[in-house]
């Protein structure tokens, strides 16, 4: 993969100073990242977890505050010892569907509902016909009172992508280690709730997979102006520090187990709920991405390129290809949702999967060989470490800071259109 100094060097000459300022604004965020949980710490009540970290020598619990502080030194060894590659690793821009939508979408239905074993093995005929442009695929689908191991056993039959699946649900031991050792299985684990909370059961079955030596992807998912600053700078920091954690916890527990950059912080509008076709969900997703295939290292799974519209029509189909395009023309490592999905991940759709597959190939088909590198310009927040102290004391429903600054994604957006940046509507 090519490194940033590659990547900048072959930059447009009039972007290269706005690409050395955006370095440093990563640099700052991943600062800012390791101060959050030296000072404001993780709350768990997970006596393994908390009993691994302090014998470390770089980790103290506050009984009374019920939370976990960690040294910066521990992140940096845990980055260390993280593997900076990965078994089957296609580069930038791949693309794959993530999460477990839990309704099928099914146009006669009058409600919601999941998914039959049945229909999850004819789904997985239909993405065996598309994995040209799907390179990796969680469960696309939840299955009515599934076996965890009995719908993976229905994903193996696909052997030419990555499959991606959650030990957190598996019902014993033997299924945590079903997969262990296989390069072409990963398991996405969210062992924190935003913001800056241990979900301690999930905590555990990371703590399970790494021992078992699962290929990890360590997730979360602030929301912006409601578990998280309603910032680009803020958000990014939370999501930061959540998936920093958890990789101290992984490395901590097995050094040297797979972990991919999972952290997927969203857009929400002013009614709270995702915006996930907005142009600013994709750009965010850009960022965590760039922080860490520029700075730590590490290789990541982003979020993106889906839609808030609860039918497969002809929006949904418009702000899918608009969101992979922005994807790929600013460049992450892998992006997921980004087939079939509707309604902010709530639903699957076999129809709006075909129609974004033959919509991805066509943009392949006439993309350029070499895409310039472009600038972000994420917008700077000088508040984003203190909104943060009292997002963890959950004071971020009334704070001037969420309300003040919720134009703030579409103003980063618009800005971006106006320079030329983003694909002309």
């Amino acid at each position: 993969m090519l490194t940033y100094d590659d990547l900048t060097n072959q930059a447009p000459a009039e972007h290269r100073d706005a690409l050395g300022q955006e370095w440093k604004v990563y640099d700052g965020i991943q600062e800012n990242a390791k101060i959050v949980l030296a000072e404001v710490g993780i709350e768990t009540r997970n006596q393994n977890v908390i009993a691994l970290l302090e014998a470390t020598g770089l980790a103290g619990y506050d009984e009374s505050a019920a939370r976990i502080y960690l040294l910066p030194e521990l992140i940096d060894q845990a980055l260390a010892s993280a593997p900076k590659t990965f078994a089957r690793d296609e580069g930038a821009n791949t693309l794959g569907i993530g999460g477990i939508p839990p309704f099928l979408y099914r146009e006669a239905d009058e409600f919601p509902m999941p998914a039959s074993y049945e229909e999850l093995e004819h789904l997985m005929q239909v993405i065996s016909e598309n994995l040209d442009v799907v390179r990796f695929l969680s469960q696309p689908v939840k299955v009515h009172r599934g076996d965890p191991l009995e719908c993976n056993k229905i994903m193996d039959r696909l052997d030419n992508c990555i499959k991606v699946t959650c030990s957190a649900y598996m019902n014993d031991e033997d299924a945590v280690r079903w997969f262990s050792g296989r390069e072409d299985w990963h398991d996405s684990i969210c062992g924190l709730k935003s913001p800056l909370t241990a979900m301690d059961d999930m905590l555990q079955a990371l703590v399970n997979s790494a021992d078992a030596g699962n290929n990890l992807r360590l997730t979360t998912m602030p929301l912006a102006g409601r578990t998280s600053p309603h910032t680009p700078q803020g958000c990014l920091i939370l999501n930061q520090a959540e998936v920093m954690f958890m990789l101290a916890v992984a490395q901590t527990a097995k050094p040297g187990v797979l972990c991919m950059f999972g952290g997927m912080p969203c857009t929400t509008g002013p009614h709270g709920d995702l915006a996930y076709s907005h142009d600013a969900m994709n750009l965010l997703n850009v960022a965590v991405a760039r922080l860490n295939m520029w700075l730590t290292g590490l290789p990541t799974v982003q979020s993106g390129g889906s839609t808030e519209e609860k039918r497969p029509n002809e929006k949904a189909l418009q702000d899918g290809i608009r969101g992979r395009q922005i994807l790929c023309e600013f460049g992450v490592h892998h992006a997921r949702h980004c087939f079939g999905v509707l309604d902010n991940l709530n639903f699957f759709s076999e129809e709006a999967f075909v129609k974004d597959c033959d919509a991805h190939r066509k943009y392949l088909q006439n993309k350029p060989e070499k895409m310039a590198l472009k600038p972000l310009h994420i917008p700077p927040d000088d508040q984003a470490l203190e909104v943060i102290r009292r997002v963890a004391g959950g004071d971020y429903y009334v704070d001037y800071h969420t309300t003040a600054h919720i134009s703030v994604f579409d103003d980063w957006a618009a800005d971006l259109a106006a320079e030329g940046l983003l694909p002309p509507r």
